[in-house]
């Protein structure tokens, strides 16, 4: 009984899997055979299966079992992101924070030896491993710590799938400190690091949303501390493009094959060139007043595009590598000012699409199609704010 959430979730996703490879990138809303409509239906029910499934567990409130519910509830964010990759997923993160929390609940040293020996009977070594690896995806945050150094700590706590999910989004960001990130690398976790994306950068990313939060709501604060947001977006910035992608691929002891440390590396350096670029939209955001027309791109920032699409490009023909890039190619999309790269971009995202049939994707293409529109009908390159204006949606871009 307490598997059937993760169950029926396994089902519904394979069914969205199997429905997406009936689609095309070019057009998803063709004429599809039977059995891709047959199974479209599936993975509606046993999607909503699912929830009903996870409702009732949650609303039993069973000591054990809750690394299912954890799995079944990072399950649905995977199945929003084949499905979209828009809106659920941040819903699903709030539940696993709610469990994850309750679990540390239910081991305080204040409960009885019976209830914290009921929990832990549930705990074998994968289980353990399922909830190491939850509480490092979730962005954690604690309202009640306003302290700027209790915030430091909380924003070097964790970091995950919420990062790329708000650094595009609407979303707000739940911390605007200044990670001091410089000393943090020298204890960052290299082994466990989500899509093969450095912690460090990561945070440079949650960093850069946070900024972007704070320029949209600039009219109705206090604009005081203005200099110091700039001087601290330069610090990351300098940060992020510092960062060593060899040296932390090299220290990822599960890989001892030299070219899968090579191809790790690339991978880094993707998300290093993207995080950077996307924090260069902020500053100039910050350099420029609202409202005010911005140059074009220099040509430093064509090169970094150029580098990071060359990049991307060389690990287009590795499924395992490629299909984690999706973010550093809308990224560089973002960036792309003439028809070949942005030729380049959608070739690179059709290839995403053949190894993942992920709708994600297709929806990224989508919104980069509808920039690009918008970017060749304005003067120039537009307004300094229109740069870091949200997309409307909760996308999760990975």
């Amino acid at each position: 009984m307490d598997d059937i959430p993760l169950q029926k979730c396994i089902i519904a996703v394979s069914a969205r899997h199997f429905t997406n490879t009936g689609q095309y990138f070019d057009q998803t809303y063709t004429n599809m055979a039977p059995r891709f409509l047959v199974a479209n239906l599936d993975a509606l029910h046993f999607k909503r299966q699912t929830i009903q499934a996870v409702t009732r567990s949650l609303n039993g409130h069973e000591i054990s079992r809750k690394n299912t519910l954890l799995a079944s509830i990072f399950l649905l964010i995977f199945l929003d992101l084949l499905e979209s990759g828009m809106d659920g997923w941040n819903h699903h993160i709030c539940g696993a924070r709610g469990l994850v929390n309750l679990g540390s609940s239910l081991l305080d040293p204040g409960l009885d030896q019976e209830t914290k020996c009921q929990v832990k009977s549930s705990h074998g070594d994968m289980a353990t491993d399922t909830r190491k690896f939850i509480s490092r995806q979730l962005n954690l945050y604690c309202p009640s710590l306003t302290n700027y150094t209790a915030q430091i700590i909380i924003v070097l706590t964790n970091s995950r799938i919420s990062t790329l999910g708000d650094a595009l989004s609407g979303s707000k960001s739940k911390s605007e400190a200044f990670p001091n990130c410089d000393s943090e690398m020298k204890h960052e976790s290299i082994v466990r690091s989500f899509l093969g994306c450095p912690d460090l950068l990561l945070r440079a990313i949650r960093y850069f949303s946070s900024q972007r939060d704070f320029l949209g709501n600039l009219d109705s604060q206090k604009t005081d501390a203005i200099n110091d947001h700039i001087r601290d977006t330069m610090i990351m910035l300098d940060m992020t493009r510092n960062f060593d992608c060899q040296r932390w691929a090299s220290r990822v002891i599960s890989l001892t094959v030299s070219s899968d440390i090579e191809k790790l590396s690339l991978l880094a350096k993707g998300y290093k060139i993207a995080a950077f670029i996307y924090g260069t939209r902020i500053f100039r955001a910050f350099a420029s007043p609202a409202n005010t027309p911005i140059s074009t791109q220099g040509t430093e920032n064509e090169t970094l595009v150029s580098e990071l699409i060359a990049t991307i490009e060389l690990l287009a023909a590795d499924e395992m590598f490629f299909k984690c890039l999706i973010w550093p190619t809308f990224i560089a999309g973002l960036e792309c000012k003439t028809g070949n790269t942005r030729e380049s971009i959608t070739a690179l995202l059709r290839g995403l699409w053949d190894f993942t049939s992920c709708l994600n994707v297709i929806n990224a293409s989508r919104i980069l199609q509808e920039y690009w529109q918008k970017q060749d009908s304005s003067d120039n390159s537009g307004k300094a704010h229109q740069e870091i204006e949200v997309m409307g949606q909760g996308w999760l871009l990975i």
